[in-house]
């Protein structure tokens, strides 16, 4: 980690083989906003075991190898950074929504999303990830 990163901490996979029984706690660095891009610090999560089999856990689209990756796509949670040409979202909103399966997932502390999968929270939103992302104070 160099002294410019923030770590944060981070679930990680690094031997499909392995599955689930491979996954360890790490710290990373803070994914940055790319542009279009939101950085949401992550309330709640979704994992399912099967994710270790998939692809797009272990390679990108151009098929290069991408581990050690973070596995989970379905988040609520708080805006923390907005990427350049960002718009609809702002710092503090609280969001919910699901991350490209080729890039880092939802099991840390913080994920970058692109900002069109994500929606914010309203008050009067039953589904169960905006109640999880209006939880946490």
């Amino acid at each position: 980690m160099t002294k410019e990163t923030v770590p944060m901490r981070a679930i990680v996979v690094t031997n499909q083989a392995a599955g689930t029984a491979g996954m360890t706690l790490v710290d990373r660095p803070e994914p940055p906003a790319a542009i279009n891009d939101v950085v949401v610090q992550v309330h709640a999560s979704g994992f399912v075991p099967t994710e270790t089999a998939w692809p797009s856990t272990w390679t990108d689209r151009r098929d290069r190898d991408r581990t050690p990756s973070i596995p989970g796509h379905e988040m609520a949670g708080m805006v923390t950074a907005v990427g350049y040409g960002t718009t609809g979202v702002s710092v503090g909103q609280r969001v919910f929504g699901i991350t490209d399966w080729h890039r880092d997932g939802t099991l840390a502390e913080y994920v970058a999303v692109e900002a069109r999968n994500s929606r914010r929270c309203r008050a009067t939103s039953t589904s169960r990830w905006a109640r999880a992302c209006r939880s946490r104070a």
